[in-house]
């Protein structure tokens, strides 16, 4: 491994290492990345007969484009000299990300892979052929997301929720200050405050970022990269996804404070409901998908529309919310989400609509439920009902 040249990629604020490797060295480091990481996108099946010829190519010496990957690392002296910085590499390399040219490295593994299977004479000359990679070192995590999307504008783009998912999924591993973040496939359920899937937490984090509660997985490059520009002032100097993370906690938090152990009793709603109740306690309502990509889509909003200036602002807020009797605010809006399900097209998107309105109303000073819990359900469902009659 050995670094050609290094610049600096003032957009993202990050140094742009230009490496040179050989196939086999490339190819022990692609299996960290993978193993690491199993979020990292998989092999495109509709691109078989591109990827054949190329694995063909590279049996006759071809020189292919350089893979970009991204080291996310919170400090590193940019200033070190070039052997310095490929220890700092080889330290870090189970943090490395592909950016692009992951199904190039698919390709790469499978030929050698081959070789070695058939004990190829091919195996040892194929493996020292060079390969050039860049490495974005330094780069924050939404520096990462920004050059993937600008880097990946082929004909098989990935949604902005999908990059999330493998920028973040450093997270599920060692929490973020203390909330728990819980992979689906580990068949663990979210029971306690601070605990979340981590799949529901980035529906969340996408709608904050592309203000949309449906949380549509866009591929458009343009659409993307507007969302990110929003973001560009916000992001300086913090990692966003954290932050929200944390105000969000904070909100369930003090939602469970007021809640003060409440839990869903058939005896005492005002009606009977059509079908089970949409949680039976405080933190069973506010761990779900739903009100995550409405709590995200809601700030988004409010923020655009300045009516509060950024994400810290909310957890100020949170702890000034109020309710005359927090028991009877969350019967009713057991009971007003039993009665969306009665006239709701699609029930979980009418839910995140719901609760995008929820939000808006609680956390916008010029609304009516402006951090009153009772009075901000009933103006949510209010303007559920009017847009469901447009």
């Amino acid at each position: 491994m050995k670094i050609l040249n290094k610049i600096t990629d003032n957009r993202i604020n990050a140094t742009n290492l230009l490496i040179d490797i050989t196939l086999g060295e490339y190819d022990e480091l692609a299996s960290l990345i993978l193993k690491e990481n199993p979020f990292q996108r998989k092999r495109v099946k509709t691109s078989g007969t591109v990827y054949s010829l190329l694995k063909s190519d590279l049996k006759e010496g071809i020189v292919i484009p350089p893979l970009v990957l991204g080291l996310s690392l919170k400090e590193v002296d940019r200033n070190l000299n070039d052997e310095a910085l490929i220890e700092v590499i080889k330290e870090n390399k189970t943090k490395l990300l592909i950016l692009d040219g992951l199904q190039r490295t698919y390709t790469i593994r499978d030929l050698l892979k081959e070789l070695k299977d058939k004990n190829d004479p091919l195996l040892e000359q194929i493996s020292a052929h060079p390969l050039r990679i860049e490495i974005y070192l330094g780069i924050n995590k939404l520096g990462i997301l920004y050059r993937m999307l600008t880097l990946n504008t082929g004909q098989t783009p990935m949604s902005s929720r999908h990059q999330i998912e493998i920028i973040y999924s450093d997270y599920i591993e060692h929490g973020v200050e203390g909330v728990r973040l819980i992979k689906q496939i580990d068949n663990d359920t979210p029971n306690n405050l601070g605990e979340y899937n981590f799949k529901d937490i980035i529906d969340g984090f996408t709608s904050y970022l592309e203000r949309d509660y449906l949380t549509i997985e866009r591929t458009d490059i343009l659409d993307n990269i507007k969302s990110l520009e929003k973001l560009a002032v916000e992001n300086q100097n913090k990692d966003l996804f954290v932050q929200f993370v944390l105000i969000f906690n904070s909100f369930v938090a003090k939602m469970n404070q007021l809640g003060n152990g409440w839990t869903y009793n058939a005896d005492v709603m005002s009606k009977t409901l059509g079908g089970a109740p949409f949680a039976k306690n405080v933190i069973k309502i506010f761990n779900k998908s739903q009100v995550m990509t409405g709590f995200g889509s809601a700030i988004g909003k409010l923020t655009d529309l300045k009516a509060i200036q950024n994400l810290e602002e909310i957890k100020a807020l949170t702890a000034q919310i109020v309710a005359t009797d927090a028991n009877e605010d969350f019967n009713t809006l057991t009971v007003r989400l039993d009665d969306l399900r009665s006239i709701a097209k699609k029930i979980g998107n009418d839910q995140r609509v719901f609760f995008h309105y929820f939000f808006r109303e609680l956390f916008d000073n010029k609304s009516d439920g402006y951090l009153r819990l009772g009075e901000a359900i009933s103006q949510a469902y209010s303007q559920y009902e009017r847009r469901t009659k447009e």
